[in-house]
């Protein structure tokens, strides 16, 4: 009789390791059943991923496999880091040739099922989220000679900078598999709706493993691959496109029946200044910078405090005033009030910066009250950047009537940004600041370099654009957008909006807010379809701002039944893990076996239905191929007039993949429509074969 598998997978938010004890794929460690030695490191055997960037979301699947080479049953633990802000959206874990589905539960149903079956010995898995987007799972028993296999599937939005996208991938295998890997794999394809002004992989230039290929202004692919080989640094892709102005994107999605979300219709709209700006669009600042310099700051992190005001004071522009307030037991100021960000000015803060030592206790609250009495006006993007390693501990402690008399005196609408430093520090009362007075919160980790963190939010904030944002879609009906409020768009960063809405039809987006004194308008007008389709991920995208919005609430607020179950709901609702919700997967419930050995090559040439299909801008067309050949995929349109070969490339059996953007060969937009696309094999015989499907793009 075939023994029963259950295999459960539960996230929970505390921390184990840091984020720094692993810088790769993932390491798979293990240790006999049943007993308590150290845990040893697994082979990495195989990692094979592909990618797909449209503008700057990507989706990214990874498929790994371990090989457990012990003559006995082990229990393994596998952590993985993923990008910051990335959204698991589907994960798979194979079992004997059986590939399971896993799906989001509540965190301690599905914690106590895992103690019921690892108690039965029947196989279960549990997956663990460590924070800061690091992830465990733990596996037991693994069979002795015998492979693990796991897929994850995740989306985000690629971090913006100065005008460059970054796209990382967590490749190093150093020092995590014990000896190279039987193959590394890596397939990219990246679009975008304006032409790619750079495109660049800074990590591996010059290697006969990359090969980099320009489809046209528009597009790239990317391939990276290796065998035998243990990679020895992440894989990182560089690009840029061509912005003159501030630029307005705007990214939809309808949800079918299938996708059992609900009809609202959901949409993502980000905005970014342009690349060059002159010195008339810079705002100038009134800015102090608030550190906590008492007792506990004492040592190293005094030092990293002085090197990152240093940076502050390098990154002051000419038409900027500025003041430094430190605090302890009592307050201390470089002026009176705030000065002119001119040489000598600059010069003595200087030296007033190394003049600091560590003393005494910590009087928040009046270090704040007398930072707010610096001489903000109008006209000015006003801020205090404020730092401290601790809770109050002089002077007033409760944390309400902190918030409330910062709230209360803050009446020149003062951008408060907030950073905490190590472990013990009053995260209620830095998330509640930030948030109610239009800044953010930050968390210093107690390994992590104050001056390297703080220093790049000064290069953020160094050059505002525009303050006051709102964006407005004149005639849509909308809901529930996030985050709130909107934040300031500075030089070489982004503002991101997502929200639901209900009717269709094209509309004016408006982008406005103040340069200086003057209130600015720009305009882009934009389809909002209610036809089924689009980019399936924007749901997921708005689900995890709302529940990052609760979880900021909660820490604020504490853990209230209403926001807690509020999470707990999204989460079920739309498959995103929470520190309360957990994966999970148990064969005895219907649709948790997806296939039985489904890593086998495909019995059949097969093109599958493009998804999703109606679509608007891009959709993924699936095809498997049972044996090595050549494929060709093309697009015509219904008059049967070749629009764009979107491939043409000698591939090995198996599943793949490929976007289309609903562009042509020169990458101009083609017209909303019918179209077919069609597939050519030609194997190693010299027989080929064609399949073609028709799919719908609306506009």
């Amino acid at each position: 009789m075939k023994r029963s598998v259950t295999i459960v997978f539960v996230i929970t938010l505390f921390v184990i390791l840091t984020a720094q004890s692993v810088h790769a794929i993932g390491a798979l460690f293990t240790r006999p059943l049943g007993h308590d030695t150290e845990y040893q490191k697994m082979w990495i055997k195989k990692v094979d991923s592909r990618t797909e960037v449209d503008g700057q979301i990507a989706v990214t699947y990874v498929d790994q496999v371990f090989r457990n080479e012990m003559n006995q049953r082990v229990e393994g633990v596998w952590v993985f880091p993923l990008p910051e802000g990335a959204v698991v959206t589907e994960l798979y874990y194979w079992f004997n040739g059986v590939r399971y589905k896993g799906a989001i539960r509540e965190r301690q149903e599905a914690r106590e099922q895992y103690q019921r079956r690892i108690r039965q010995l029947l196989d279960p898995a549990l997956l663990e989220y460590l924070g800061d987007n690091l992830y465990r799972l733990s596996i037991a028993p693994i069979n002795a000679l015998s492979d693990v296999r796991t897929e994850i599937t995740y989306v985000q939005m690629l971090p913006y900078e100065f005008g460059t996208v970054d796209f990382d991938f967590k490749l190093n295998a150093v020092g995590v598999s014990p000896k190279p890997l039987e193959r590394v794999s890596f397939q990219g394809t990246f679009q975008s709706s304006t032409p790619y002004t750079s495109f660049f992989v800074p990590s591996h230039e010059g290697t006969t493993a990359l090969d980099v290929t320009k489809v046209s202004d528009k597009e790239y692919n990317v391939v990276y691959g290796d065998e035998n080989f243990l990679p020895d640094r992440d894989l990182k892709i560089q690009f840029e496109t061509d912005r003159d102005e501030v630029d307005v994107n705007v990214i939809r999605y309808t949800p079918t029946p299938e996708d059992s979300i609900g009809d609202d219709s959901y949409y993502a709209v980000w905005i970014t200044p342009p690349d060059q700006i002159g010195e008339e669009e810079v705002i100038p600042k009134k800015i102090v910078f608030t550190a906590d310099v008492s007792s506990s700051m004492e040592g190293i992190r005094i030092e990293q405090l002085k090197t990152a005001l240093q940076t502050f004071l390098n990154h002051l522009q000419p038409e900027d005033k500025f003041n430094i307030v430190t605090f302890g037991t009592s307050v201390t100021t470089f002026e009176e009030n705030l000065v002119d960000a001119n040489t000598d000015n600059i010069d003595r803060a200087r030296d007033y910066v190394t003049d600091i030592g560590a003393l005494g206790l910590t009087a928040i609250n009046d270090a704040l009250q007398a930072s707010l009495q610096q001489d903000f006006s109008d006209g000015y993007a006003n801020m205090i950047v404020f730092i401290t390693d601790g809770y109050p501990t002089w002077g007033e402690t409760f944390v309400p009537d902190i918030v409330k008399n910062f709230n209360d005196n803050n009446t020149k609408d003062v951008r408060l940004f907030s950073f905490g430093v190590g472990d013990d520090v009053s995260k209620t009362l830095l998330t509640q600041l930030a948030v109610e007075n239009g800044g953010y919160a930050k968390f210093i980790e107690r390994n992590e370099d104050i001056a390297t963190v703080v220093g790049n939010h000064f290069i953020r904030i160094s050059k505002p654009v525009l303050t006051d944002l709102d964006i407005k879609i004149e005639g849509l009906t909308t809901a529930e957008k996030f985050p709130r409020p909107l934040p300031d768009l500075f030089w070489g960063s982004q503002v991101m909006q997502l929200g639901i809405y209900k009717n269709s039809g094209t509309f004016p987006v408006y982008l406005t807010g103040h340069i200086r004194d003057k209130e600015v308008s720009f305009v882009s007008h934009e389809d909002f379809p209610t036809v089924p389709g689009g980019h399936r991920f924007v749901p997921r995208l708005w689900a995890k701002a709302k529940i990052d919005y609760l979880l900021e609430q909660i820490d604020i607020y504490g853990e209230k039944d209403e926001l807690v179950n509020q999470v707990i709901e999204l989460s079920l609702k739309f498959q995103i893990l929470t520190p309360y919700t957990a994966f999970y997967a148990d064969p005895n419930e219907p649709g948790t076996i997806v296939d039985e050995k489904q890593d086998q090559v495909p019995k059949g040439f097969v093109l599958h239905q493009n998804h999703p299909n109606p679509f608007n801008p891009s959709t993924t067309i699936a095809y498997n191929l049972p044996e090595p050949g050549f494929v060709t995929i093309k697009i015509y349109d219904l008059s049967g007039r070749l629009v764009r070969i979107l491939m043409s490339e000698q591939k090995n059996a198996g599943m793949y993949r490929v976007i289309w953007n609903g562009t042509s060969a020169s990458g101009a937009q083609v017209a909303a429509g019918v179209y077919f696309y069609r597939i050519e094999f030609t194997n190693a015989a010299g027989q080929t074969m064609t399949l073609t499907k028709k799919m719908s793009l609306v506009r």
